[in-house]
């Protein structure tokens, strides 16, 4: 048995302007969340963040949902994510997510103050769980927490991101993800085989053909030229 939990893990960071601390130039937040943004606190049991030494307090645990940190900075660096599950798990999930400051990654120029949203979609795959373990995969996500919190109306057109809360910043960054199906994968696959493989079928036996006829030709040719040689000598 299996089944697979769908995450989104990313950052959201917002340029502060012309006039910011040169080593506060963003604020930015990191996150795990459904792929729905769904409360995962039923499944996941902490977070933690890891991040650069240059910070106070690298290892930032989060034990509650949203499963979310903010922070501001100049640089950018890997973050390590370790996600703490539920049940008989000991060893964390690591996953490894770049901090992104800006949206043209070779200049680092900021040109507007909207958020640069980099995230990464991943699934938790659970193979034959344990029955108390399989008992908390099949229970739905929390409704009540499903929500991101709504501490304040925010206005959808022209937000002020650098008053907004991490969740407010999270609730307005909907994630946009496809799901890949690997079924409906597997059937464009194969039909994009057939089509190459009748393609290149057709395309060997117009070769084959041709050839053939080449053949037929030096063949009689041949036999043309034997003739001659023997009227020659006769």
């Amino acid at each position: 048995m299996q089944i697979a939990k769908p995450i989104i893990y990313g950052t959201i960071a917002t340029w502060l302007g012309r006039r910011s601390d040169e080593k506060k130039t963003h604020s930015w937040i990191c996150y795990v969340r459904g792929a729905n943004n769904e409360d995962l606190s039923y499944f996941i049991d902490k977070v933690i963040f890891v991040l650069h030494s240059s910070f106070e307090n690298t290892n930032r645990v989060v034990s509650q949902h949203p499963f979310v940190i903010a922070e501001t900075g100049w640089g950018q660096f890997d973050i390590i994510i370790k996600i703490y599950l539920k049940g008989d798990y000991d060893q964390p999930l690591i996953a490894v997510h770049p901090l992104k400051l800006y949206q043209n990654q070779t200049q680092n120029i900021p040109l507007t103050k909207k958020p640069v949203v980099s995230e990464q979609y991943d699934e938790i795959v659970f193979i034959n769980p344990k029955p108390e373990l399989l008992e908390i995969l099949n229970a739905k996500p929390n409704q009540e927490n499903n929500q991101v919190e709504e501490e304040s109306q925010v206005d959808q057109k022209e937000p002020d991101f650098e008053q907004m809360t991490p969740a407010q910043i999270l609730k307005y960054n909907q994630p946009n993800f496809t799901v890949f199906d690997i079924n409906e994968s597997k059937a464009t696959i194969e039909k994009a085989i057939q089509i190459v493989s009748q393609d290149i079928l057709a395309d060997y036996k117009r070769k084959n053909h041709q050839l053939d006829t080449e053949i037929q030709e030096l063949q009689i040719e041949y036999e043309n030229l034997q003739n001659k040689l023997s009227q020659t000598q006769q």
